[in-house]
C-alpha cells in the first residue's frame, strides 16, 4: 500500500469514527427523543376530544369506549393495579407495564402559561416499578379504554388504544396547556446516548492519535485525529465561544416560537378538520356543550367578557400589528366543566400565527445551526494549527 493511500485510509477512519459516535448515533436518538414527545402531545390533544368518563359510562349500561377522567390516587392493590377516583367515580387501571408520565410542578405564580414561559423540565417518564411510593390523593390523568370485565369497568391497555397516564401537580384548568408546553426537551441532541458516544468518540480518537503518531509520515493524520478527539470541548473554548452563545440564543428563540405554536394550536384542535375558524363559530363537546370561537376587533372588549381567561400572545409582533383582532374561545357548559375546553383570548389569528410560528421557528434553528457550525470550525482550524506546530 502506497504512502498516499494509508493516509486517505487513516483519514476516512477518522471521519467516519467523527460521524458515528459524535452525529449519527446522537441525532438517532435526537430524532427518537423529538418523536416519542411529539406523539406525548399528540394523544394529549386527542385525549382533549374524548368524553369524560361518567358514572352511567361505568355504571349504566354504555359499552366500553374511549374516554378520559381527571382523578386522585385512591388505593393500590396487588402492587401494579391502582384506583382512581374522582366525585363521581372509581375505576382501576394495570400499570405494570405502562409508561408514566409525571409532570414538572406548575403554579400559578409562575405565570408561564400566560407569559409562554419555557418549563426548565420535562415530564419525567417513569415504570410503576421505578416508583416507590406515592401518597394518597395523588392527582391522575387517564384517557383509553373502558372496558367491563367481570361485572367491574377498568382503563385496559391494548395495541390498538394505548392507555395513557399522566400524574400532575397543578389546577385540572391549566393541565392542557401546561402538559403540551412542558412536554418537549430542551436540546433533544443531548439525549441519554449522547454522553456515552461522545465519550466514546473523544477516547477512540486520542488512541488512534496515539498509535498513529508513532508511525513514521503519519504525523498530520495523527495530529488530525487528536484535534477531533477534542470535538466534545470545541464549542465552548474562545475564539468559537462568542457563536455558540450566538446559536444558544436563536435555539431558545425556535424552540419558544414551536411551544407557542402548541398553545396556540390547543384551542384549534377541537375545530379540526371542520372548516375555517371564523366561519365556524362553534362546535360540539363531547361532554356536552358547545366551544365557542367569537372575534373582536377591540382589546377591551375581547378581555371584559370573561373575569377568567388566559391571553395568549405571539412573540411575532410583525404580524400583530397588521392586524389588530382577538380570538375568544368559550364553552357553553351544560352537563358539568371540561377542563381542557380553556377560556382564550388569542390576540391574532391562530391559523395564521401557527403557521408562522413554525416557519420562523425553523429560520432560527437554521441560524442557530450555522452559528454553531461557523464557531466550531474556526476553534477546529485554531486548535489543528496550533497542535500541529506544538508537536511538530
Amino acid at each position: 500500500m502506497t504512502l498516499q493511500a494509508a493516509v486517505y485510509q487513516h483519514l476516512f477512519i477518522i471521519i467516519l469514527i467523527t460521524l458515528l459516535f459524535y452525529g449519527i448515533i446522537p441525532l438517532v436518538g435526537a430524532f427518537f427523543v423529538r418523536s416519542r414527545w411529539r406523539q406525548f402531545r399528540k394523544l394529549i390533544m386527542k385525549a382533549s376530544l374524548l368524553p369524560l368518563l361518567s358514572y352511567k359510562a361505568v355504571h349504566g349500561s354504555e359499552e366500553s369506549g374511549l374516554y378520559r377522567m381527571f382523578g386522585s390516587l385512591q388505593a393500590i392493590q396487588d402492587d401494579n393495579i391502582i384506583w382512581i377516583a374522582n366525585e363521581d367515580v372509581s375505576v382501576s387501571l394495570d400499570i405494570s407495564d405502562l409508561p408514566i408520565y409525571i409532570l414538572p410542578s406548575f403554579t400559578k405564580d409562575d405565570n408561564q402559561l400566560k407569559t409562554n414561559m419555557f418549563p426548565d423540565e420535562s415530564p419525567k417518564r417513569k415504570y410503576w416499578s421505578s416508583i416507590f411510593s406515592l401518597p394518597e390523593k395523588t392527582s391522575f390523568f387517564v384517557s383509553g379504554e373502558l372496558v367491563n370485565e367481570n361485572g367491574r369497568s377498568k382503563f385496559k391497555n391494548s395495541k390498538d388504544n394505548n392507555l395513557m397516564v399522566i400524574i400532575y401537580d397543578c389546577d385540572k384548568a391549566d393541565f392542557y396547556s401546561h402538559s403540551i408546553l412542558s412536554g418537549r426537551q430542551r436540546n433533544e441532541y443531548w439525549n441519554v446516548l449522547t454522553p456515552g458516544t461522545l465519550t466514546a468518540g473523544s477516547f477512540s480518537l486520542f488512541i488512534y492519535f496515539y498509535l498513529l503518531i508513532q508511525i513514521p509520515y503519519m504525523h498530520f493524520v495523527a495530529v488530525t485525529a487528536l484535534s477531533f478527539s477534542l470535538v466534545p470541548v470545541l464549542p465552548f473554548l474562545p475564539p468559537g465561544l462568542v457563536f455558540y452563545y450566538i446559536y444558544r440564543h436563536f435555539w431558545k428563540k425556535a424552540r419558544i416560537l414551536r411551544a407557542e405554536r402548541d398553545l396556540l394550536k390547543l384551542p384549534l384542535n377541537f375545530f379540526d378538520g371542520k372548516g375555517e375558524i371564523s366561519k365556524i363559530k362553534s362546535v360540539d363537546l363531547s361532554g356536552g356543550g358547545n366551544y365557542r370561537c367569537d372575534i373582536s376587533n377591540n382589546s377591551n372588549n375581547a378581555l371584559s367578557m370573561f373575569e377568567k381567561y388566559v391571553l395568549r400572545t405571539s412573540s411575532l409582533k410583525r404580524y400583530r400589528s397588521i392586524k389588530d383582532e382577538y380570538y375568544i374561545f368559550s364553552s357553553d357548559k351544560i352537563e358539568r366543566d371540561d377542563p381542557m375546553a380553556e377560556t382564550l383570548v388569542i390576540q391574532g389569528n391562530p391559523n395564521i400565527l401557527t403557521c408562522e410560528s413554525t416557519k420562523m421557528a425553523q429560520r432560527y434553528e437554521f441560524v442557530a445551526v450555522f452559528s454553531f457550525g461557523i464557531g466550531f470550525i474556526t476553534n477546529f482550524l485554531i486548535f489543528l494549527t496550533a497542535i500541529t506546530l506544538f508537536i511538530r
